[in-house]
């Protein structure tokens, strides 16, 4: 079944390389995305839900749905992209930030342009509004289709 979501890979070459999450990395999953996220779910809902988000994370991870980012071998982020009929929808890249600022994302972005193209699909997300992260999306091309109080969802057309 994971291999179901977890179908696009980067090659062993590739000095950074996606491999489908195992039930031993929801911890490190967990990990990651509190350390990216919780500064700007606090900043939008005033809280951030420990127990909730690391149920959601160990689901994901069970699912096959998330895909650990490593560098060289080492785990440095997560990523969990969603294959419809109609588009791609990138749920999660998050970067640990000690990885942060290195281009990484550009990467994984660029190559998930790479398959955008070759299905003729557009890439759709959503970035709470104050993540800095939007600026990154729009700097690749991505455009605001939707604007709420708490995000922006946003579009990637091949």
């Amino acid at each position: 079944m994971s291999g179901e979501f977890c179908r696009f890979r980067m090659t062993v070459k590739d000095s950074l390389r996606l491999r489908c999450a195992t039930a031993e990395d929801a911890e490190f999953a967990f990990a990651v995305m509190k350390e990216t996220m919780r500064e700007y779910a606090v900043a939008t809902w005033g809280t951030w839900w420990d127990e909730e988000s690391r149920r959601e994370t160990v689901e994901q991870v069970s699912s096959g749905r998330t895909e650990i980012i490593e560098l060289n071998g080492l785990p440095a982020g997560i990523q969990l992209v969603e294959r419809a009929k109609t588009h791609i929808q990138l749920v999660q890249l998050y970067i640990a930030k000690e990885f942060q600022r290195r281009g990484f994302g550009t990467e994984l972005l660029k190559r998930l342009f790479v398959e955008a193209k070759e299905s003729h699909l557009p890439i759709r997300l959503r970035v709470l509004a104050v993540n800095p992260a939007k600026a990154l999306y729009e700097r690749l091309g991505f455009v605001v289709v939707v604007r709420t109080p708490e995000r922006y969802f946003m579009e990637w057309v091949p």
